[in-house]
Parts: C-alpha cells; structure tokens; sequence
C-alpha cells in the first residue's frame, strides 16, 4: 500500500546529479567529499612519505608510484593500506591514465599547496592526462571520475612535482565501486541495471541498497538512445519526447501492469544526455520510477521494489552526514 495520495506526472532527471534535491548545507559538504576523493599522496624511496590518507602523510607503496598507464589497482582496506597492482581484468578501484608534471607551475621553493589547490591542480591537469588516456572520448557526466595521488609534503620539499592521475568509479556518497575490465574499453554511460533500487540520503539520490530498505529511485529500464537517434545529437526535447512514452512502457512491463506504477504512488522518470556525453560516445540513459515527498522539496523514501507491497514516505529519509575518507571501497555492486 501506498502512503501517497495523489499520481505524479512522469518526469525527467539529468545523469549523474548524484546529489538532488539536498539541503544546501549538506550538499556542499558531500560535494566537497566527492571532489576530494582519492586525492592521496604518492611518494618513493627517494622522495620521502604519501599515500592514502591525509594530504601529506603515510607511506605509499611501490605499487602507486611504479604504476604506468593502464595499470590497475586495487586494495580492500579502508585506509587502502594493502594496495597493490592487479590486471585489469581483476574488479578494481583505480586505473592509472598517466601522470602530470608540476614543475613548470611549482618551483624549487613553492609552497606544498592545500587541499583546495590540490581538488583545482586534479580537476585541471589529470582531467586531460585521463581524456588524453581515452583517446578524447571522456565523459565528464558519466560513470568514471578522475582521481589522483599526489606527492607527500616531505617528496614536495625534495622536488617531487608529479601527479599520478587515473579513473575511478564513485558512487553518490563517494565510496568507489569495482570496475572490471579497463575504462578505456567500456562504454561510459552512467547507467545503473535493472532492478537496482539507488539508496536515500535525506532527499537525495545514493548508493545503491536492496530494495527493501529506504531508496530514492528503482531502475525500470535502460535505454539506448544511439539505435532511436542514429544521425548525431538530439536535443533535449527530442529526448524527452521520445523517453516519456518509453520509459512509460519499460517501467509498466517492469512492474508488472499499465496501472500498477501509479496505484503505488509511484512516477516513472528518466536521464536525459548532454552533448558532451554524447561525443564521449555515452549512449545510454536510465529509466526509473521515484515518488516526490508531498511538499514538492524532494525525493521521498520508498521501501519495497515496485513490484511487490511498497511504502512511500512523507518525510525526508534519514541523512548520512558521516564524510567519507578518501578511497573508502563501496560494498556491494555498483
């Protein structure tokens, strides 16, 4: 049964606005969290201490700094304290795309610079080190998101200027899933399988849970856009257009009947794509179904898959305001 009076009309969401519909206050802070991830120091014998941590502190391993282009790594302890190469092959948390050297930019006696500079110095410089890796086709709305380890305070004060950029694959909250396989040969859409219910933070999309906890959003479908608009682009009321009646198809042949979405007080929506996920060459969106709290300020909580007994809040779930350390593995799949 359904806690929710009235059907919403179907609508749309934007992919990869991983944090919607969030109190101002926590939004930034998790922002902040995910923009900080795995931005760890990186060191060598030579070059003094880094590693996962804080900024500047722990020893790093052979396997961070001897790691070329490619290489895959992967670790399963909180503080990633037993990271090591694997083949890519392997579920892994990070791909290594290259490096990025500073010294044209920080001299002998520059400052270390602050975590802020760091978040800027990744963004800017590992950005085109992981697009150059991809061979241009990087999709910055997409699955993956660049990460970096950078030089310890004590490597900074020796000369150490190098970034070692790579991919990883966060989720809402900023734990990183295992990729299987290397990024370079995977479609980049960020899309989600059939079946999985998105966890809730207060009003916003998260980590993905079983679907009989409290979620945000239920995946009813995935949808290829490339086999509907073979010709390049569509704009986004192209889009819209054409995913309202099938997302409205997928999410009823998903739930089992043509009525049954909205007796449950639930409304199917969609992910639309921007230009620049399409000439990455992501393709694919995501239909789901979601229910708005009654006030219109967000998602509401929903227990229980869509195609069996569902309960749908009225208030705000319950918000997870622990930050996340830096390169924390996910549970689970993404």
């Amino acid at each position: 049964m359904s806690d929710t009076e009235s059907s919403p009309r179907p609508s749309r969401k934007k992919p990869n606005t991983r944090l919607v519909m969030i109190s101002a206050a926590i939004g930034a802070m998790l922002i902040l969290v995910i923009s900080a991830l795995l931005n760890w120091p990186a060191g060598n014998n030579r070059s003094g201490v880094g590693g996962p941590g804080k900024i500047g502190s722990a020893p790093a391993p052979e396997a961070v700094f001897s790691a070329a282009a490619g290489t895959c790594l992967n670790w399963t302890a909180p503080d990633a304290a037993d990271i090591s190469q694997v083949t890519c092959a392997e579920p892994h948390l990070f791909e290594v795309t290259g490096t990025a050297d500073l010294k044209a930019e920080f001299g002998d006696q520059a400052p270390y610079p602050d975590t802020e500079r760091w978040q800027q110095l990744k963004a800017e410089r590992c950005t085109e080190v992981s697009r150059g890796f991809l061979s241009g086709r990087f999709d910055p709305h997409g699955r993956f998101a660049v990460g970096a380890f950078t030089p310890s305070e004590q490597g900074w004060a020796k000369g150490d200027r190098k970034l070692h950029c790579g991919l990883q694959q966060p989720g809402p909250s900023g734990k990183l899933y295992r990729i299987t396989g290397s990024a370079s040969k995977m479609d980049q859409s960020n899309i989600y399988p059939e079946g999985r219910c998105l966890g809730i933070n207060g009003t916003a999309v998260w980590d993905p849970v079983d679907c009989g906890q409290p979620h945000s959003v239920e995946i009813t479908g995935i949808v290829d856009l490339g086999q509907q608009f073979p010709g390049g682009f569509p704009a986004e009321t192209e889009q819209d257009g054409f995913l309202a009646a099938r997302c409205e198809e997928l999410s009823a042949a998903y739930a089992g009947g043509p009525t049954v979405v909205r007796d449950k007080g639930l409304t199917p929506y969609w992910d639309t794509l921007p230009p620049e996920s399409w000439d990455a060459g992501s393709r694919q969106v995501n239909c789901k179904v979601s229910a708005p709290l009654p006030d219109g300020s967000g998602l509401a909580p929903v227990t229980g898959g869509v195609r069996g007994e569902v309960r749908v809040g009225r208030e705000p779930g319950q918000v997870e305001s622990a930050p996340v350390e830096p390169g924390v593995p996910a549970s689970g799949e993404r």
